[in-house]
């Protein structure tokens, strides 16, 4: 049999159940960043009037919603 006392049974219920937390937050941080690149992909900014919008149907060149200019689909950076 072990011998354990509840000080180290303390520590390690913590240390457990602290290490299934952080794993939870990476694994909510990896989603959340895939989820907002695949949203990015769709996002369209306007070559003269600078308005962002998004745009779903997969084509190279798009039409402003505002000032009706057509636009080239480029990837938008974060800053």
């Amino acid at each position: 049999m072990f011998r354990v006392t509840l000080d180290s049974l303390i520590v390690w219920y913590l240390v457990i159940l602290l290490g299934a937390l952080f794993l939870v937050w990476v694994a909510a941080e990896i989603f959340q960043r895939g989820r907002e690149r695949r949203r990015r992909k769709n996002f369209v900014i306007c070559s003269i009037c600078e308005h962002v919008f998004e745009d779903e149907s997969g084509q190279e060149i798009v039409t402003c919603p505002s000032c009706q200019a057509l636009n080239e689909r480029e990837s938008v950076r974060e800053i």
